[in-house]
């Protein structure tokens, strides 16, 4: 046989089936998960229903068996590259590509989803493509029985943890809709070139997880349609509810986008550029392996003949895994990483051969979030070498009511932050039409939600109306300059002036044009008229008229009543009519 593959469950040798006459994958398991019988037992009841999936779009698997404690399945034999190995050859995909790819992974999750069957580790490298543009699945009865061997404990991180949904880092029963969240981030790679989450450990790329919203492709590759962007979102939800119901939706939705993206190169041709990534043989023939049929003992003796080479090293390996594990004693004192950054702690758990599993995280005043609240067993606990050791993140203060600050003044709101156990933030100042000056007009965090308790609440404030330019009022009658500022306050001062009209507006401050807030004082120069002039004749007006008429003139009335009569009418004046005077001498008028 011929190796073509390893991980972390077992080995995959490329073999003949010389009964059927056709290559086949046989996938055989390490020897520390033939020992568990738990596993064993989960093994063989996943491979009976995988073996019952029958889809273009999965990888078919064809028998099963044990030789001598060897469990072994043997499996369609998929002529191609994995997806993982296209990523690394392309960087990424088109859209288009990335579509092709995603709804035939797609269509083979619905099939399995409908046949009760979760895969729980859909990433790259359990897709394979063919030279023609197909799509295949593969470890579907792998994935399941491997996780539930692994999840002995609530928090357990199992699997890829690049692409586990949330709902698998916190150790509850996956559902169609976990492998929607994986298929989510897989097309956030294909799309990007990259996870949208790494960090130096897997515990630290499973808190953001928990705690960061996938961003958006195009964030990363500006050539991503809006479409997708919001596909990926709705994939990758936090909450599974709020994920599409079905893979069947999922793909509706995914194949309506589709329908717009640009043309790219097909998908097998990029398959069949790449170079042939298996060991050297005989081209176009596979060696020959005989995998058996018929009753369980006949099964046997092929599966010893098929299997024999295999065992010998597989048995040589697990013995020595054996004796290192339980022979030879080892143990470790955990140590104390309360109050470390988690991935801080996850690698000073590592460098002492302990195995971290993440819980979910509770809330504190003390440990600042995303750093180690508890860990158990408790430090100073001596365990074996490969205990799985579990961290609980803090994450941060318990949340609090948030205040509506909007229309409120510093001072109001200081009290207000300061009864709801928060604190006032940053204060940036912005014009307002609506609010005046001084008056809160928003918040970083909005009335009616929550804040950690003690986290500042940055504000808005009214810097008061948004300035307008001034209009130009020079050359206007006071009266048509007071109708043009009636939004400003308008101030009026007197200048005599040889050359503009009494009455006339001559200067104005703030200038014209200049940008002034509503409500501001605008100062109008009006004229006062030459400051030589002569004096008009008042005789025959009436006392109230003659009085009036010598103010608007800038002169000083003074009224005389001629004695012996109580008339009102002007009879007399001084200086007399024609006479040159000055603006603001005095002129007397006499009435009878």
């Amino acid at each position: 046989m011929e190796r073509i593959a390893a991980g972390g469950m077992g080995e995959v040798f490329r073999a003949h089936d010389a009964v059927l006459a056709r290559e086949v994958a046989v996938k055989v398991l390490h020897p520390n998960l033939a020992a568990d019988p738990g596993f064993v037992d989960r093994f063989r009841r996943e491979a009976r229903a995988a073996a019952g999936l029958s889809h273009p779009n999965i990888v078919g698997v064809h028998d099963w068996g044990a030789v001598d404690g060897v469990y072994y399945m043997v499996m369609e034999f998929v002529r191609g590259q994995s997806l993982r190995d296209v990523l690394a050859a392309e960087g990424l995909l088109a859209p288009a590509q990335a579509a092709d790819v995603l709804l035939q992974v797609l269509a083979a999750l619905d099939h399995a989803h409908r046949k009760g069957i979760v895969h729980r580790d859909v990433k790259p490298e359990n897709v394979l493509l063919t030279g023609d543009g197909v799509a295949k699945v593969t470890d579907f009865g792998l994935a399941r029985a491997y996780a539930d061997a692994r999840a002995t404990q609530t928090g357990t991180v199992t699997g890829t943890a690049h692409y586990l949904a949330p709902e698998q880092l916190l150790g509850e029963p996956a559902d169609p809709r976990t492998d929607l969240y994986s298929v989510g981030i897989v097309a956030f790679e294909l799309l990007t070139g990259s996870a949208p989450f790494d960090g130096e450990t897997s515990v630290a790329i499973a808190y953001k997880h928990l705690r960061d919203r996938v961003p958006r492709p195009s964030a990363r590759n500006t050539t991503v349609p809006e479409g997708l962007d919001g596909w990926v979102g709705s994939m990758t939800e936090k909450d599974r509810e709020l994920r599409p119901e079905s893979a069947a939706e999922a793909r509706r939705d995914l194949a309506a986008e589709a329908a717009t993206f640009p043309v790219a190169r097909p998908i097998g041709q990029l398959v069949r550029e790449m170079p042939a990534s298996s060991p050297d043989h005989e081209p176009g023939r596979a060696p020959t392996v005989i995998i058996p049929r018929g009753p369980r003992a006949r099964r046997r003796r092929g599966g010893r003949w098929l299997l024999g080479s295999v065992v010998a090293v597989l048995a040589l390996a697990a013995a020595a895994w054996g004796a290192w594990t339980y022979v030879i004693p080892h143990s470790v004192d955990v140590p104390r990483v309360t109050g470390l950054s988690m991935a801080a702690a996850t690698a000073r758990l590592q460098d002492a051969d302990l195995t971290v599993s993440l819980a979910s995280g509770d809330y504190s005043h003390q440990v600042p979030e995303g750093h180690v609240l508890r860990i158990q067993p408790v430090p100073g606990t001596t365990v074996r070498t490969g205990t799985r050791v579990t961290l609980t993140p803090s994450l941060g203060p318990p949340p609090v009511p948030v205040p509506d600050l909007v229309g409120k003044t510093i001072p109001e709101s200081q009290a207000v932050l300061r009864k709801a156990q928060l604190t006032l933030g940053k204060r940036t100042p912005r014009f307002s039409d609506r609010f005046p000056e001084g008056r809160i007009i928003g918040q970083s965090e909005p009335g009616g939600g929550t804040a950690p308790q003690g986290s500042p609440i940055d504000v808005v404030v009214s810097k008061g109306p948004t300035p307008e330019p001034m209009p130009k009022a020079v050359g206007k009658s006071e009266e048509q300059a007071r109708s043009l500022l009636t939004a400003w306050v308008v101030k009026k001062t007197g200048r005599y002036s040889d050359s503009v009209p009494r009455g006339q507006v001559m200067a104005q401050n703030p200038r014209p044009k200049t940008k002034l807030q509503p409500g501001q004082t605008v100062v109008i120069v009006v004229s006062l008229g030459p400051k030589f002039f002569d004096v008009p004749s008042f005789v025959g007006m009436s006392r109230t008229e003659a009085v009036a008429a010598i103010q608007a003139l800038g002169l000083q009335p003074s009224v005389a009543p001629v004695p012996g009569s109580n008339g009102d009418t002007v009879v007399g004046q001084l200086p007399a009519a024609g006479t040159r005077v000055r603006a603001g001498s005095t002129v007397t008028i006499y009435v009878a």
